[in-house]
């Protein structure tokens, strides 16, 4: 017959099973933590651009910043200086909600990637422009409202000179790119460039004109940047990009039509001020250069030919002689050999 345990048997037994487990268990956790580390993962903010990509998106943006601070300046004819402040990775309902409702906010397409951005400027930096563009002195109001259509109109102008810019730092990712305003709306709430839950880029810039101070954000979807993912790359940022032809080519027709000043110098002297100032009408200003001796004309204040000036078919011309630039490079040259 078999012999039955006792109660306190039983327990016994038990106890040596689960401590038997807990020691397995802590052998499992020991060996994980020792090979393993633990890296927290928010599900709601996942990094869908990376670490070399947000460098680069940050060194444009802060070249941004600088062109600018330059354009605004001459344009409200003030002292404005704009600062990058952050640049991160955030859902684009989180982007909505850290705006002022109402505020500027402007819905871009990018061209010719399908996508859409969002540029937003405070009513903080908002009403200051427009009254420096008025005549004012650039005060915020005591009180803040929704734009007018008249005031998002006067306000058009700082709104394209910044896509302005945009388009130009972009450039170095893609050349054809464009920036165009589709759609002006002061509640930001009222349109969707993409689902609440979609990762985008916030670019946060800190504007300041005199005394006044406002933020100004650019909304880029992780969606649009997909398609020039790849030339969001460390060897743009590092400026290592080399020259194609098709560059070349193109920077050398852009060169081909640039003005620029050409002036003959007939003769040069030095007087006093106080000659100057004795100047009358019919005075004489002798000039120690020759009457038939070459003369020197200039590229800006360059001098580049050497020749003779005269009239052809009632026109007053210049008979190039010499190529002074070519003349000092080959000297140059020689010396250098």
């Amino acid at each position: 017959m078999a012999e039955i345990l006792s109660q306190d048997e039983v327990d016994a037994l038990l106890s040596m099973i689960q401590t038997e487990e807990e020691v397995e268990l802590e052998t499992a956790t020991e060996r994980f933590t020792s090979h393993k580390t633990v890296v927290p993962y928010n599900f709601k903010r996942p990094d869908r651009i990376s670490k070399d990509q947000m460098r680069f998106l940050q060194f444009i943006h802060d070249r941004f910043a600088r062109n600018f601070s330059s354009v605004l300046s001459a344009y409200l004819r003030s002292i404005v200086e704009v600062n990058l402040v952050s640049i991160d990775q955030i859902s684009y309902s989180e982007f909505l909600m850290s705006l002022p409702d109402p505020t500027c906010f402007c819905v871009v397409g990018i061209h010719p990637i399908e996508g859409k951005a969002a540029f937003e400027m405070n009513p903080t930096l908002a009403f200051p422009m427009i009254d420096r563009l008025l005549g004012g002195p650039g005060e915020p109001l005591n009180e803040m409202r929704a734009l007018t259509d008249l005031e998002v109109d006067i306000l058009d102008g700082v709104i394209q000179r910044a896509m302005e810019e945009l388009r130009f730092v972009w450039s170095e990712a893609m050349e054809e790119i464009e920036f165009v305003v589709e759609v002006k709306e002061t509640s930001p709430h009222l349109i969707q460039i993409v689902s609440p839950n979609e990762v985008v880029v916030l670019v946060v810039f800190e504007v300041r004109i005199g005394d006044v101070q406002g933020m100004m954000n650019l909304c880029i979807p992780a969606l649009a940047l997909e398609p020039i993912s790849s030339n969001l790359s460390q060897e743009w940022f590092t400026g290592t990009r080399e020259v194609s032809e098709e560059d070349r080519e193109r920077i050398y027709k852009h060169v081909l039509n640039v003005s620029v000043d050409l002036s003959a110098i007939l003769g040069e002297t030095k007087i006093t001020v106080g000659e100057v100032l004795d100047m009358e009408t019919g005075d004489l200003i002798k000039l120690p250069t020759p009457l038939h001796s070459p003369l020197k004309i200039k590229i800006g204040n360059e001098a580049v030919f050497r020749g003779i000036v005269g009239i052809l078919r009632g026109i007053r011309a210049f008979k190039v002689q010499e190529i002074l630039v070519l003349e000092e490079s080959e000297e140059e040259e020689e010396q250098g050999g």
